[in-house]
């Protein structure tokens, strides 16, 4: 690896899944207008950060399932690599984001599922 070069080592990865919405109401359904997934967990988060700044970087974890086959295929469009990104059973988790359009800004509610 070159002289200013990262490794992230991130154990506990996800999906990132934004759904944002324009209105919220109890007992009825929330149609969500845009949805948006992406690989995410802190680990990568940050390999992801570094990368945008042409900071050369490697992510070391897990990833298990069809969660991981997407995650493993959302990194690389990310343009990291994923060559050390171990295959494991069992599912990788995903994290839910909801965003409601208020006048000028978005409330969030946070799911994670296991």
């Amino acid at each position: 690896m070159p002289q200013n070069s990262f490794i992230t080592i991130g154990l506990n990865p996800c999906l990132d899944v934004n759904c944002f919405a324009k209105e919220f109401k109890t007992d009825d359904i929330i149609r969500i207008s845009k949805k948006i997934v992406s690989a995410g967990g802190k680990a990568i988060n940050i390999a992801k950060f570094l990368s945008k700044f042409n900071v050369d970087v490697q992510s070391v974890g897990i990833a298990g399932g069809f969660n991981g086959t997407r995650f493993k295929n959302l990194l690389k469009k990310s343009g990291i690599s994923t060559d050390f990104i171990i295959d494991i059973e069992g599912e990788t988790r995903e994290n839910y984001n909801f965003f409601l359009k208020t006048v000028q800004s978005y409330d969030s509610m946070n799911l994670v599922l296991p």
